[in-house]
């Protein structure tokens, strides 16, 4: 499972870093940290209400998790091998996610859509029959890694396919953090994913996905029951309609949005993102390979 609470806190001080003045004096960020910071402002909004309790969501898409991965390798001065790896991992935590049967097969794990798919008689404990299951999800990742490294286009766009870019594998997913700035009475936020809902550009209303009530798993809920200080958590949103056939989000939309209602006195917070999603170039397609690494080491 992506450790995504990590994922927020390390995305939102990259943001913060140049608020702050105290400490000693850090290197200026590498032009990958740069793209990654363009990269989340493009991603991120935020809502301040009169009571003073600040709402900032991201719409963690798959650019920006590239961007990420991107800016994570080039500190730690990793291969092109290794950090296609690290997004083979993340690839890995999306089709291999465990998520409810009522967001249709076609979009369920690949485990479950192979089984109804590809092979009924699949036996997981079968060594045979997991080779040839293994074999055929690589190959779907090898292929998506292809349309990431296609040479026509940026890395960093909007779309990748019907399942990746705005969406990941096909979900809309937020992580969304709250912050009681002035100390105000505290509301509760317990159930705040029940409260959160996903908007299109037509004015219809989504309710999140989720195998723990509106939440996918137990570590996407708020860790406090009261907004007393600071809270995150995270709602994914199956990209279909209730027809379980009909995207909510396409090519061609030009906005999506999230509602939160019922937090603080605030009636319904609305934060907006304009569609398509516009990102920075990266300052290079691809890290030094190993066998460029090992010729610079002699």
């Amino acid at each position: 499972m992506i450790r995504w609470r990590v994922w927020l806190f390390l995305g939102t001080m990259a943001w913060s870093a140049g608020l702050t003045a105290c400490g000693p004096e850090k290197a200026p960020p590498g032009p990958f940290e740069l793209v990654e910071e363009a990269a989340w402002r493009a991603v991120n909004r935020s809502h301040t209400g009169a009571d003073g309790i600040f709402v900032q969501a991201q719409l963690r898409t798959f650019a920006y998790e590239i961007a990420r991965a991107y800016a994570r390798a080039a500190a730690d001065s990793l291969s092109q091998e290794q950090l296609e790896y690290r997004l083979r991992q993340l690839i890995h935590s999306y089709v291999d996610g465990t998520y409810p049967l009522s967001d249709g097969t076609d979009i369920n794990n690949v485990f479950y859509q192979y089984l109804v798919y590809v092979n009924p008689s699949f036996e997981p404990n079968n060594p045979l029959h997991r080779q040839v299951f293994d074999n055929w999800r690589a190959e779907l990742i090898r292929r998506l890694l292809d349309r990431v490294y296609d040479p026509k286009l940026p890395i960093l766009r909007h779309t990748y396919d019907e399942r990746w870019g705005v969406t990941l594998f096909s979900r809309l997913v937020f992580i969304v953090y709250l912050k009681n700035e002035r100390g105000a009475a505290p509301p509760p936020i317990a159930d705040i994913g029940a409260r959160t809902f996903l908007v299109d550009e037509q004015g219809h209303r989504y309710s999140p996905s989720g195998n723990v009530g509106p939440y996918l798993y137990e570590t996407d809920r708020p860790a406090v029951d009261r907004l007393e200080g600071e809270a995150v958590y995270r709602v994914v949103f199956p990209n279909r309609k209730a027809d379980r056939k009909t995207p909510i989000v396409t090519p061609e939309s030009h906005l999506v949005a999230l509602e939160i209602e019922g937090l603080g006195s605030v009636p319904v917070r609305r934060l907006e993102w304009e569609l398509p999603l516009v990102y920075p170039e990266l300052p290079a397609r691809r890290l030094r390979s190993e066998l460029e690494e090992a010729g610079a080491g002699r």
